[in-house]
């Protein structure tokens, strides 16, 4: 006879369940979403929100200072206006990641960038203040505000980018400062296009309503993250420990350093590119200021590469971009240490901006990469 084959025993159905859920769980990313088309959809996200961001806040060099000065604003004044939004950055980024550990890095980030549109729209409305004190206490004011929606997004951006993929920030942050670079790149042309065919307003009303949407994409198309701190990090590192690190500070320092040649440059280059003959329109000022991002744009994603490199490591490259800025500095002077008989010409001036864009990619896209490495 037929050997009697015993019954097969089945788990428990919550033991089934638990084994599908695990298996889809091995699927998805950190976010919930499939992990193939996860990196794609926030890069793609952000990258979008990031090239509006930055050409907000490149518009003003193209036309800001010759309107300010019809005002009268003095040249620190216009300086002060400039130094505001990175000084407000530099105060304000601490205070975000408690915020995200709170609300999530999502809802800050966000937040950030409805905060940086409306305040651009407000800043169309200082067309209209009289000349004088009140147009340059708004115009301070308004980019006091933009410098606290800037710091939000971009420190949240820069968060979502590190949790997404740990093993290869450096090669995502060079991709993230593509967009960054193009924003920079398209935004002195497009301001000054946009104040020459519909005056000081124009420039801040269309990117600003531009950004708008932008802000509504990421919020409902980027997945949802942890909102609060799991119990393992809650002992993270805190800020006091951050600051004692001399590797931290140090790195934190070139960064500070390798964002001032573009801080320079914003209420200088217009009025010093018409002095020496080299532009006369707002839109041939903006065309100056691109060449620079153009530059920048296009030498991130390498720099991203080599930084990801054992062979070359983020340390080294962010040496060499400080050194090709400091390059810059002393060819756009001229510096008297360079001895240009002829002075400042047009292709001096060009390769200086080149230089700048260059260095700026070597000295920022690793700084995240070495600062993990150096926690």
């Amino acid at each position: 006879s037929a050997p009697v084959q015993e019954p097969r025993l089945q788990p428990p159905f919550y033991l089934a369940a638990i084994g599908r859920r695990a298996s889809r769980a091995a699927r998805m990313g950190r976010f919930g979403v499939p992990a193939a088309h996860n990196k794609i959809l926030v890069m793609t996200l952000i990258n979008v929100s990031n090239l509006f961001c930055h050409s907000l806040f490149s518009i003003l060099p193209a036309f800001f200072p010759q309107e300010a000065k019809s005002k009268g604003m003095s040249d620190d004044a216009v300086g002060i206006v400039f130094a505001c939004f990175p000084a407000v950055i530099f105060l304000t980024s601490p205070f975000a990641g408690p915020f995200m550990s709170r609300h999530g890095k999502k809802w800050v980030y966000t937040t950030g960038l409805v905060v940086v549109a409306i305040s651009t729209i407000c800043f169309s409305v200082a067309s209209y203040m009289p000349a004088g004190s009140p147009f340059a206490t708004w115009c301070l004011l308004i980019r006091l505000t933009q410098g606290l929606g800037s710091a939000m997004e971009e420190t949240a951006a820069y968060a979502l980018i590190a949790d997404m993929d740990t093993d290869n920030v450096s090669f995502f942050m060079g991709l993230t400062e593509i967009s960054t670079g193009l924003g920079y790149m398209v935004g002195p042309p497009l301001g000054g296009m946009l104040f020459a065919a519909g005056g000081f307003a124009t420039p801040f009303v269309v990117l600003g309503l531009a950004l708008l949407p932008a802000a509504a994409l990421i919020y409902y198309r980027l997945p949802p993250d942890d909102r609060r701190r799991s119990s393992d990090d809650a002992g993270g590192v805190s800020m006091k420990a951050l600051l004692r690190n001399p590797q931290i500070s140090l790195i934190a320092l070139a960064s500070m350093l390798a964002n001032s040649d573009y801080a320079f440059l914003e209420p200088t280059l217009a009025d010093h590119a018409k002095a020496r003959g080299h532009a006369s329109s707002e839109a041939s000022i903006g065309l100056l200021f691109s060449i620079s991002s153009v530059t920048y744009t296009l030498a991130c994603p390498l720099i991203g590469i080599l930084a990801n490199r054992q062979r070359c490591g983020p340390r080294p490259i962010i040496v060499s971009g400080l050194l090709l800025q400091l390059l810059g500095f002393l060819l756009i002077g001229p510096s008297p240490l360079l001895a240009l008989p002829s002075g400042l010409g047009l292709p001096q001036l060009c390769a200086a901006l080149v230089l700048f864009g260059v260095g700026e990619s070597m000295s920022m896209t690793p700084v995240m990469d070495d600062m993990m490495a150096s926690c």
